[in-house]
């Protein structure tokens, strides 16, 4: 069985591109549930973010499960296959391990060590556990990326005071502010945890913040949730608003725009909307004294905050490097035992038989209790030769070669199916 994970990030595809892979949970099931039919994918889980989608496989066949892959990405994203496969990067065995870890770390993301992964990484493992798309296998590798990013958090300080794209935005706000949002007033539209961070950071930069949700008494509950700082609104009133503040934040889950160039009021002063949701939540807007910046907009704030963490990010990216070990150590391991134990089984079977063919030969006396101490003997035997072969069997089981040895010992000893 092998590990194999497609990703398709803003690393390698820009933001147009990366709207038609923004899956919800029922695109997400189709996709898994379509590996689950493929024959050579035995488990599979989808992990979608704004900025990300990794699609993280056990495979019987590593070129008929990457194949899988692409095509059912191909299937319910639209996009042509072949650009898919241009454009994505794909990870075997120890590869897709060391990645996926560093994405749970928090190390693959805009930017690095932003804490929201861990969550949204556990939510995508449970949905196909729940579902019945993953199992042991997916579940190893879960588990030990999330004790990998528990490590580096508790290890390093790359995630200390950590930059989130919403705070990226409040940041370029502030600029645009001339310093300081203190008494501006600013709208956010959504109730997810996205708009939640944002609302949270507008309030801890002073700004008069008003949070527009479509279901006012669950925006009004959100808005208790912030603390004292924050007002709801309806939806009803965002063509309002937005006419009547500089500062606008988008992060919804809608699959279309909610904002559009019909709600937009020539008004006398710069407004500057950021759109942090993908897909993006504002259409074009012609409109000169409206900028408006979407995700990969604030990557160049998101590098300078890079730039401050390397010596971090390098101890992290060895913290990753010695859990991708321990994970195929502990992996290669569980592979010897089986083995060892069907090796041995196979020595006890050869015993039995010896003596039953002995006795019915009258080569050995009829006595249960002397066929017992001929057996015991046998197999002692047996125990002392197999020693020496069972510790190197579980020393070369460490190794990356180890499948290869497993299936020599399997034909050797005829243990297929033991």
């Amino acid at each position: 069985m092998r590990y194999l994970l497609i990703s398709i990030s803003y690393k390698n595809t820009e933001l147009v591109a990366r709207e038609k892979f923004a899956f919800d949970a029922t695109r997400q099931e189709r996709i898994l549930q379509t590996l689950q039919n493929a024959g050579a994918v035995a488990e599979a889980a989808l992990l979608v973010t704004c900025n990300r989608v990794e699609l993280i496989m056990s495979a019987l066949d590593l070129h008929a499960a990457l194949s899988s892959g692409l095509d059912a990405l191909h299937k319910e994203s639209g996009v042509d296959r072949v650009e898919i496969e241009g454009r994505a990067h794909s990870y075997e065995d120890e590869g897709a391990a060391r990645h996926l870890f560093s994405v749970a770390s928090g190390l693959e993301s805009v930017v690095v060590g932003e804490s929201q992964i861990a969550g949204q990484f556990k939510d995508a493992f449970k949905f196909a556990f729940d579902r019945g798309f993953a199992s042991k296998r997916l579940r190893a590798l879960s588990d030990h990326a999330t004790r990998c990013a528990a490590a580096v958090r508790a290890s390093t300080e790359v995630g200390k005071n950590p930059v989130s794209v919403s705070s990226a935005a409040i940041a370029q706000a502030k600029v645009l502010a001339n310093g300081s949002l203190e008494n501006k007033t600013a709208i956010v539209v959504g109730s997810g945890e996205m708009s939640r961070l944002t609302a949270l950071h507008l309030i801890g930069a002073k700004a008069k913040t008003i949070v527009v949700g479509r279901d006012l008494g669950k925006t009004e509950e959100f808005v208790k949730e912030l603390g004292e700082g924050a007002q709801a609104a309806s939806f009803a009133k965002l063509p309002q608003l937005i006419n009547a503040h500089q500062f606008l934040f988008t992060a919804t889950g809608a699959p279309h725009t909610v904002i559009n160039s019909e709600m937009i009021e020539s008004v006398d002063f710069d407004r500057f909307w950021f759109d942090i949701a993908v897909p993006r939540d504002i259409g074009a807007i012609e409109d000169e004294r409206i900028k408006v910046f979407v995700v990969d907009d604030l990557q160049s704030i998101v590098k300078t905050n890079m730039s401050l963490r390397e010596e971090e990010a390098s101890k992290a990216f060895r913290i990753v490097g010695e859990f991708v070990e321990d994970f195929y150590g502990w992996l290669n391991s569980q592979g010897a035992e089986p083995l060892i134990k069907a090796l041995r089984n196979k020595a006890e079977e050869a015993c039995r038989i010896e003596i039953e063919r002995a006795m019915k030969k009258c080569f050995i006396p009829h006595d249960p209790e002397h066929a017992k101490n001929v057996e015991r003997l046998l197999y002692g035997a047996f125990k002392r030769f197999l020693h020496a072969p069972t510790i190197a069997l579980r020393l070369a089981m460490d190794k990356q070669n180890s499948e290869t040895i497993s299936d020599v010992i399997k034909d050797i000893f005829d243990l297929e199916g033991k």
